[in-house]
């Protein structure tokens, strides 16, 4: 099923085009699915033992994350409110790392790494940050807009999404970060 993502940004306000589909909904639990990052290791996101696990493989050799909350970015980088945001989630990165964050961010560019790595080395993002040319992923999260932000919590349970960049948002990252807190990070 295609889906078309769409952004107008207009007069300073940012709109979300948005299609029947909506996106997977708080309280659902986040599905299991894999992506590969910039450096070329796969990033497998499931349930293991009733807690949310990021395992990041590469070869053989694997390792697992364990997030007290996992926040899930569906970005592109000629989206300009997921520039904005790019920078609350790296401010939100190193405030809160130590304590159990993981952030993933899942670009939809069609040109993959060609945009991509210029972007994430001039914004020295300092989390995950995954290809998802063909919007594979995107598509099983039913993602509309861009930015969709998922707030998951160490069960797996999704607690919040942003669609789009909410004035709010553009303003400063507060609301991100209640919606952190909610999760279970403190």
């Amino acid at each position: 099923m295609k889906r078309v993502l769409s952004v107008i940004v207009a007069s300073g306000l940012v709109l979300t085009t948005l299609s029947v589909f909506a996106v997977l909904k708080e309280g659902k639990p986040v599905p299991s699915f894999q992506t590969t990052l910039l450096d070329g290791k796969v990033a497998v996101v499931r349930l293991e033992k009733g807690k949310v696990a990021v395992r990041i493989r590469e070869g053989k050799q694997s390792r697992t994350l364990s997030p007290k909350v996992l926040v899930l970015d569906f970005w592109a980088t000629w989206c300009p409110p997921c520039q904005i945001s790019s920078k609350w989630l790296s401010q939100l990165h190193r405030k809160y790392s130590q304590k159990g964050l993981v952030i993933l961010a899942i670009s939809v560019d069609e040109d993959g790494r060609d945009s991509v790595v210029p972007f994430v080395k001039a914004e020295k993002m300092p989390y995950l940050v995954a290809l998802d040319p063909k919007a594979e992923v995107a598509n099983r999260f039913r993602v509309e807009a861009l930015p969709t932000i998922y707030v998951v919590n160490e069960k797996g349970m999704i607690v919040r999404v942003f669609e789009g960049l909410t004035a709010s948002l553009v303003e400063s990252p507060k609301e991100l970060e209640t919606a952190l807190q909610a999760a279970g990070l403190r």
